[in-house]
């Protein structure tokens, strides 16, 4: 009996099929896998142990996990439910939170698309020295974890980039990624998933674990310490969950050192700030939510047609900074109470842990940088004011800020070592801190100008009614200590 064509086709060219396309998807996975190395090797990135551990390692190691096995036979005695219901959904939130890291996911395509992403709308001003003072010489062995402020939904990838020849940063990250390609696409970048709003106790016991295991195998953490975005350009209330996950892991390692890193970031044009204020500390319901998506995707077309015009006829214009700096390491050994800290009772390390990350935030506040935006915005907000006195009022605020030790943002339009020395006391500097301050001016005034927020009326500059609001969030980001209450 002879089979019908078409099914002898499909019995024929289904197989022949998935093995052609087996052969060239494992042909270029390796090829971007050979290319990620390469790449690695040739900047000596340091890449942590815990980096590459096993997906399946990691779930086994928490559902064997001693520890976890009693929280969740106390909460099954209590809610009265069988073990195994309970064991079923421990399951179901560790792979919801466990990683998938590839070397060629974060070198190749995460490299390649935050080149692209960050390049074109900003110019990233890096201090790259301040990375290797404050990674250079720390304990053997020790745990580091970089403490970051929170200013756009951009942190993610333009930290990432900023970092990408030193190291391979990893973040918590909320449920809005939850959704296909970006649980995939977070996941192979080495990124966790956690529940923000999760009010099961028992999730949250997971989740420490996880964490613990996690970072103690090696694995290096990034987290936003507010929580969330800055909605009115101050710093946030720290939040001391993770935190405190962190500091327990001295509890089953007290001989490891935990070092956190500060990292500040900052920028001449948050995308989101209009938006983050018209919101304040309201979070949007759903409604919003989807009017703004749908916003978005309305304006995307016109956006990009906005942008590709400008590359192709050589008139695009950049955002201009997007900065970030990297303060000295706090290890926790070395902070008050830091060595018992992981052995306290509970109702004694909460406040501690507390004033812990208020500490820390301190430390960031103290490296976020200083662009151009938002000093000129502090000096307009003043009054209205002719050029050569914006002038000044800059170069004083940038004399207290230098006093302060705060990072300033230079990017190419500041050349380094410019001019002779003169050989005079105090002029070389006084000459020096005038010329930052007429590029400092001519910068901004050209980004607010562009967005319409000020304007020049008889040789004095104003701000555009209805823009305070604007400036102030910008100007803002120099009062770095300052936190909402």
């Amino acid at each position: 009996m002879s089979l019908p064509p078409w099914l002898l086709a499909l019995l024929i060219g289904i197989p022949a099929w998935e093995l052609l396309r087996w052969q060239v998807v494992g042909r270029l996975r390796k090829g971007l896998e050979q290319r990620a190395l390469t790449y690695v090797k040739t900047h000596q990135v340091q890449l942590e142990a815990g980096r590459f551990l096993d997906r399946i390692w990691i779930q086994q190691r928490l559902l064997s996990d001693v520890e976890l096995d009693q929280v969740v036979a106390a909460a099954a005695k209590e809610r009265g439910v069988p073990v195994r219901s309970l064991q079923l959904r421990v399951e179901d939130w560790i792979r919801e939170m466990t990683p998938a890291f590839s070397l060629a996911s974060y070198y190749r395509f995460g490299a390649m698309v935050s080149k692209l992403v960050v390049g074109f709308a900003y110019e990233l001003v890096f201090d790259r020295a301040s990375y290797v003072r404050a990674t250079k010489g720390l304990p053997e062995g020790a745990i580091q974890v970089f403490v970051i402020n929170h200013r756009s939904n951009a942190d993610y990838i333009v930290l990432s980039y900023g970092l990408l020849r030193h190291m391979a940063l990893s973040y918590a990250v909320g449920e809005w990624a939850r959704v296909w390609p970006l649980d995939a696409l977070f996941r192979s970048f080495g990124s966790f998933f956690i529940r923000r709003g999760e009010k099961d106790r028992l999730y949250h016991k997971v989740l420490e674990r996880f964490v613990q295991v996690l970072i103690a195998r090696g694995g290096t953490m990034g987290f936003f310490i507010e929580g969330g975005l800055s909605r009115d350009g101050f710093l946030r209330p720290p939040k001391a969950g993770l935190l405190d996950y962190i500091v327990g892991i001295r509890r089953q390692y007290p001989e490891r050192e935990i070092v956190f890193i500060p990292i500040g970031l900052a920028y001449d044009r948050v995308l989101e700030d209009r938006m983050l204020l018209s919101e304040g500390e309201r979070a949007p319901g759903i409604g919003e939510k989807l009017k703004s998506l749908a916003g978005i995707l309305v304006s995307f077309p016109r956006i990009l047609l906005a942008n590709l015009w400008g590359v192709a006829t050589r008139s695009h214009q950049k955002l201009g900074y997007a900065a970030v700096a990297v303060g000295q390491p706090v290890l926790l050994s070395a902070w008050e109470q830091g060595v018992p800290l992981a052995t306290m009772p509970e109702e004694q390390r909460r406040p501690r842990v507390k004033k812990l990350a208020a500490d820390l935030l301190g430390h960031i506040a103290k490296v976020i940088p200083v662009t151009p935006v938002s000093l000129v915005a502090e000096a307009l907000l003043e009054g209205p004011v002719a050029t050569g006195t914006l002038r000044a009022r800059v170069r004083d605020r940038l004399t207290e800020l230098r006093a302060l030790g705060r990072p300033i943002a230079r990017g190419r339009a500041f050349p380094e070592g410019e001019g002779e020395d003169s050989g005079i006391e105090g002029l070389d500097a006084e000459i020096s801190s005038s010329a930052d301050a007429e590029r400092t001016v001519d910068l901004a005034l050209r980004l607010l100008r562009r967005r319409k927020l000020v304007v020049l009326v008889d040789g004095l500059w104003r701000v555009v009614p209805g823009a305070e609001g604007v400036l102030r969030y910008y100007a803002r980001a120099l009062g770095g200590e300052s936190v909402v209450p």
